[in-house]
């Protein structure tokens, strides 16, 4: 603090004082304080040799100190105005420094109004008793306590951090070390929490211990229940939903709960994805506010638009398995070179559908970076063309899906057929399963059984021969399903040819077969037989689907401290508006507006509209508020261009909603604000026939005084014939150049709420 400063602070508080005293000569002659003030309220000390600190206490009688073992003050009784000096004792001893320590000294009077408190903090080491502890251990500390992991998996990577797990227990860890997924890493740190789930918020050491795999688990699907979810602990979820706003929006009984990608990591985010429906799978993080979650992503599915048009013909995708037809397909599936493949999943590997549709076979395996001690483990286009793989061991599948990108309804008929064997040293015991839109259930034609040869132990409803055998199943969807799926899952290490179960895997093959060119039962085939009526996504129908969406919650990182709300308050602060272009307060939040595929027009008042050159200095006037925008100053109009339509598949007549409110002066004074709507690429608007909407005209009435509140209203605009390129714009109307009255030049506004239905 400057000497000016200081002078200025300590002047206020004695004149502070003088009211208190005045005003309290009565209880002065009771020789009690009934107001204590002073001119520090935080001091921190050296661990070692720590220097004393003063504090200048202003009082109307007679107070008190009460201070912590470790703080010394003097004097610690006074009256008036008195210079305290505070003296804390070394924080060490033979060892070295202690633990960080921080309490409370209160200089008081007789009632609680007439206390000053002061915090003390004293420097230290925060490590001096902290114990090696498990990651279960550090997930149940309290925070601020330090620790010591000695060792944990690190298993997501988001942008400012990763999430470690050991067994069942996972734990975010806020650090920007470079790591990988699989990296055995320990670390000594500071326990904290991210929406009061466990996290690591202070790193000090970091190590990497060493590198490989992680195989994660069968997420929980959090969907259905996601009214009544509450996460105690960060926990491996899927949700499917779709995204408006830059947020996944579950919609549960007409209620809407949104799922926000919390620290998203790079190439991750689903803010250019509104209007499409969407799987994000990663780890809960918690309820962030009412019916908003958060998650920490570790994949992204994009099902494509919510609206899918029904198709004139029903899925229908079918493979032939022939070297003349595979040869160009045998590097989509991995060749026929058996390079060793031990990593989960599928590598992003598949045998495409040849013939027609779009199905793909794929093959997912599990982690056999530990227990393929052979390498024997590979996917293979073989010399027939049959795609094949070898090492197959329990917990693999091989996966038939489809998909036409239309949002079959439940009881939807599937119908599968394809040919498959196995080599004598091949796998035995398999399970038929298909997807019903929610769940996997075992293939009905194919009873369960648990009886098997060899001494495995297994569930399994499907033997796999040693010649080629037809499976063939029939199966409804329960719930609507965008891509169907049917698979065959490895159960037992044992081998056809009964002499045993494997130690490891091995060279016996796996395939899905064909009989050749001539064959009845040539190629797979993956279809839907029948549908009813109601499809397509968006609760069926077109009418009434919302495409776009916006409340602007997603500004909350930027407005969680210093910025206001104005339409709430009535009243315009432009400290508390940061300007996105300009303010370094809200660093990154234009990136983030423009990825979510939003556009800035702006003009001045002898200018035409532009939506060019948003750098040029006073021309930038996009604010933010707590949580909506607000747009322009004197003489600089601003507006707003919404992100295109791309939930739209042709063209569609839409309503488009949204609240504003005109702002006003310091004094009161109603900003003539009136707002225009106005398409592109596509479309028009119904009441003028044309491209742009008639004035939408403020309704926030002017008091006799010439003065107006701020208030919210609602504009709605009908756009005829709109397409997936349609954008829309909102901006002030009253932009002419030809207009002379300097009020219509201050079109400053607000927006929120934006909201765009097909009708």
């Amino acid at each position: 603090m400057n000497t000016i400063s200081k002078i200025l602070k300590v002047s206020a508080l004695a004149a502070a004082c003088a009211l208190l005293f005045a005003s309290c000569q009565k209880e002065q002659k009771e020789n009690v304080a009934k107001a204590v003030l002073g001119d520090q309220s935080i001091m921190t000390f050296a661990a070692k040799n720590p220097a004393a600190q003063t504090v200048t206490v202003y009082s109307d009688g007679p107070w008190h100190t009460t201070a912590p073992d470790w703080i010394t003050v003097d004097p610690n009784t006074g009256n008036g105005v008195v210079t305290v000096t505070v003296t804390a004792k070394e924080n060490v001893d033979e060892g070295g420094m202690l633990e960080p320590r921080k309490d409370t000294l209160i200089i008081s009077g007789n009632t609680l109004a007439s206390r000053l408190i002061i915090l003390v903090s004293q420097e230290g080491d925060a490590y001096r008793n902290a114990q090696h502890l498990t990651l279960d251990k550090v997930a149940a500390l309290a925070d601020g306590k330090s620790f010591i992991l000695d060792e944990a998996t690190v298993a997501a990577l988001t942008s400012a951090g990763f999430v470690v797990n050991s067994g069942s227990t996972n734990v975010y860890i806020k650090d920007a070390s470079q790591v990988k997924i699989g990296d055995k890493v320990s670390v000594k740190g500071i326990k904290g929490s991210v929406n009061n789930m466990p996290a690591v918020t202070t790193v000090d050491d970091l190590k990497v211990l060493s590198s490989g795999t992680f195989t994660y688990p069968e997420p929980k699907d959090i969907t259905e229940s996601l009214a009544t979810y509450k996460a105690e602990a960060i926990e491996y979820v899927v949700v499917n939903g779709m995204v408006k706003g830059g947020n996944l929006i579950v919609t549960l009984n007409d209620v809407e709960y949104s799922v926000k990608q919390v620290d998203c990591p790079d190439g991750l985010s689903i803010s250019k994805l509104n209007g499409n429906k969407v799987q994000l799978t990663g780890y809960s993080c918690g309820l962030i506010g009412a019916n908003l979650f958060g998650i920490l992503t570790t994949a992204v599915k994009d099902n494509g638009p919510a609206v899918v048009p029904r198709p004139e013909k029903l899925l229908y995708a079918k493979w032939r398995f022939t070297t003349t037809t595979m040869t160009a397909y045998k590097d989509f599936f991995g060749g026929t070179d058996g390079k060793p493949d031990t990593a989960p999943g599928s590598g992003g590997l598949y045998v495409p559908s040849n013939v027609e549709g779009n199905g793909k076979i794929e093959y997912i395996q599990i982690d056999k970076s530990e227990i393929d001690i052979n390498s024997k483990a590979s996917r293979i286009i073989g010399g027939t063309g049959h795609p094949y793989v070898t090492g197959a061991w329990p917990g693999d599948y091989w996966l038939f899906s489809a998909t036409d990108n239309y949002e079959y309804p439940a009881g939807t008929s599937l119908h599968i057929k394809f040919l498959t064997r196995v080599s004598a040293t091949g796998q035995r015991y398999w399970m038929l399963e298909y997807f019903d839109g929610k769940d996997w259930k075992p293939a009905e034609e194919y009873p369960i059984s648990t009886e098997t040869e060899s001494g495995a132990n297994a569930v399994y409803n499907f033997v796999e021969p040693t010649s080629n055998i037809a499976v063939e199943c029939e199966w409804k969807l329960a719930a609507p399903c965008r891509e169907p799926m049917f698979r065959m899952r490895c159960v037992a290490n044992a081998q056809a040819n009964d002499k045993g179960p494997l130690a490891a895997p091995n060279g016996g093959t796996c395939r899905i077969a064909d009989n050749g060119d001539e064959g009845e039962d040539a190629g797979p085939v993956f279809e839907v037989t029948d549908a009813p009526a109601g499809g397509g996504g968006g609760g069926g129908g077109t009418a009434g689907v919302t495409v776009f969406e916006d409340d602007y919650e997603w500004l909350e990182p930027w407005t969680a401290s210093g910025v206001g709300d104005d339409v709430t308050a009535n009243t315009v602060n432009t400290n508390t508006a940061p300007n996105v272009f300009t303010s370094t307060a809200v660093e990154g939040l234009l990136a983030e507006f423009i990825s979510r595929g939003y556009g800035y027009v702006w003009g001045w008042k002898d200018q035409p509209w532009s939506d060019g050159d948003p750098d040029n200095g006073n021309k930038r006037t996009m604010y933010i508020q707590k949580n909506y925008l607000k747009f322009g100053k004197t003489s600089y109009s601003s507006g707003i261009i919404l992100p295109v339509l791309s939930a739209l598949t042709g063209p569609s007549d839409v309503e488009l909603t949204f609240n504003w409110c005109s702002c006003m002066t310091g004094n009161a004074a109603p900003d003539m604000t009136s707002l225009n709507v106005v398409v592109t690429g596509g479309g028009t608007i119904e009441s003028t026939g044309s491209e742009t909407s008639e004035e939408i005209v403020s309704g926030q009435p002017i008091k006799e005084d010439g003065t107006t509140d701020l208030a919210w209203q609602n504009a709605a605009v009908t756009i005829k014939g709109a397409t997936p390129a349609t954008r829309i714009t909102i901006r002030p109307a009253n932009n002419d150049p030809d207009v002379t009255n300097s009020a219509r030049h201050q079109n400053r506004w607000y927006l929120d709420n934006v909201k765009v239905v097909t009708k």
